[in-house]
């Protein structure tokens, strides 16, 4: 884990060394920073002895809104039918949904309205001059929405793998995804504190060592409106612990006995909805709200040298055995290479499970920014903030005087950790648009637990995500 994180920390490092490159490459659009592939549909202005690249039409239309026009000495569109250069002002332009431009727009620029007439009559459409296609430009479901249906695309469109519930998508969309997250612990911390197997011995029989956990989480998500994405995720989890039992023998002589305890199976099911509240070209704003469904198994059992089929503590169970209510908000602002985010949820707990006791309410604040590197990878840095308090209640079969994990009084955090990932997407206009990864790796670097608490170490996250509609 630890050669993963340096792995990733050396691509970051690497990635700045090629940012000024890329921003002088004259291959990428002024206007959307993408990369210029398509002939047909390109476009260029001239200002200051300077010429500014577009890879569409509609993008130097919107850049101009920025700007007076005046200022520009010349602006050029590329003519469908040869892909030559042509004046932008004196040119013939057909809006038609069987001619795909590279930002979505479908509009095609032709050098005399004979041309365009005859294009028109194959494949429909709508012939607009220079100065008709301007105006209706000024309505933004006209050019604008397109802007942001291709930006869709970039690889720092959607967060860091690590975090859920992060975009909405439009209306009919269907996505399924798979993640996978490993977190590793090893040894002791009280409060903020490491602490030793032979001070957790005062108090305990057992001392844990070190502990894995992997998570296999299924998602899937459906637009049923351009406001509202619905979220459905299961997962499949597994618990390993290494603990350290001190045993009075008979003849009083103690004995150290190494064990291990494990826990397999399904977690909880997790239903959420998104609803936007607005989404511009550079902003947008979701609401975030869910329920988590206890089908997670919280009755666990596994042999220990004092007993066997002995139920296992709090921690080596896989739910919650709670109705647990989730709510919470996501704030993003895209850039022309970067883009940044935010995002606030609670997990609030319903009464106490079968077992007597519930856990804690979980407050967590992730803040992260991206830079995309080029067409298809991003990077990403992200600091994730978690406040856990204690556990109420206690499950009766669980002996406290045995192992730290079976005491109420050591449960509840407040942590921070960082984490550094990559993201890859590819173009709209690639076979693979369809398809998203992530990989993301940290560590905290701020830990005060409540009690007796194993430290935690590493996590990795992995993640595929693919849009079926």
């Amino acid at each position: 884990m630890n050669r993963i994180y340096i792995l990733l920390t050396l691509i970051v490092c690497q990635s700045f060394n090629n940012i000024q490159a890329q921003n002088n490459n004259k291959n990428h659009c002024v206007h959307c920073k993408m990369d210029i592939q398509d002939d047909l549909h390109r476009a260029s202005a001239e200002k200051n002895n300077e010429t500014l690249h577009f890879d569409a039409i509609e993008c130097l239309i919107n850049y101009l809104k920025l700007y007076d026009e005046s200022l520009f000495s010349k602006l050029n569109v590329s003519d469908y039918e040869t892909g030559q250069l042509i004046d932008a002002k004196t040119a013939t332009y057909l809006k038609s949904k069987a001619i795909s431009s590279p930002m979505g727009a479908n509009l095609s620029a032709f050098k005399n309205e004979k041309n365009a007439t005859q294009i028109k009559s194959k494949k429909g459409g709508e012939i607009y001059s220079w100065d008709a296609i301007k105006v209706k430009f000024k309505d933004s479901k006209f050019g604008a929405l397109d802007h942001s249906h291709h930006d869709h695309f970039r690889p720092d469109a959607h967060a860091p793998i690590g975090i859920m519930g992060d975009h909405l998508h439009k209306k009919g969309g269907l996505m399924v995804a798979f993640r996978y997250m490993n977190m590793v612990m090893d040894g002791n911390k009280s409060g903020a504190n490491n602490i030793s197997n032979e001070s957790i011995y005062n108090s305990f029989m057992v001392a844990p060592q070190d502990m894995t956990m992997n998570m296999y989480m299924f998602g899937i998500m459906y637009a049923p409106s351009d406001n509202l994405t619905l979220m459905l995720m299961q997962n499949l989890g597994e618990k390993d612990m290494d603990l350290k039992a001190r045993m009075m023998m008979s003849n009083n002589m103690i004995m150290f006995r190494d064990f291990s305890t494990n826990s397999t199976g399904f977690g909880d099911l997790k239903v959420s909805a998104l609803y936007g509240i607005f989404d511009t070209n550079k902003t947008s704003l979701h609401l975030n709200g869910g329920i988590n469904i206890p089908v997670g198994d919280i009755e666990n059992r596994g042999d220990t040298p004092m007993e066997n089929n002995v139920k296992l503590p709090y921690a080596m169970q896989l739910g919650s055995g709670t109705f647990d209510i989730t709510l919470g908000a996501t704030f993003k602002v895209n850039a022309n290479c970067m883009s940044f985010g935010t995002q606030f949820l609670s997990t609030l707990r319903t009464g106490e499970n079968r077992q007597d006791y519930r856990f804690g309410n979980v407050y967590q604040l992730n803040i992260w920014g991206a830079y995309k590197i080029s067409e298809n990878f991003s990077f990403s840095c992200r600091l994730h903030g978690v406040t856990e308090s204690k556990l109420k209640g206690a499950d009766e079969e669980l002996n406290s005087m045995i192992v730290t994990t079976a005491n109420t009084n050591n449960y509840g955090i407040d942590k921070i950790k960082t984490f550094i990932g990559v993201n890859v997407a590819f173009p709209s206009t690639s076979s693979l648009k369809d398809l998203r990864f992530g990989i993301e790796a940290g560590t905290p670097i701020y830990e005060v637990y409540n009690g007796i608490q194993m430290n935690e170490n590493l996590n990795f996250n992995f993640g595929i995500k693919y849009s079926v509609l």
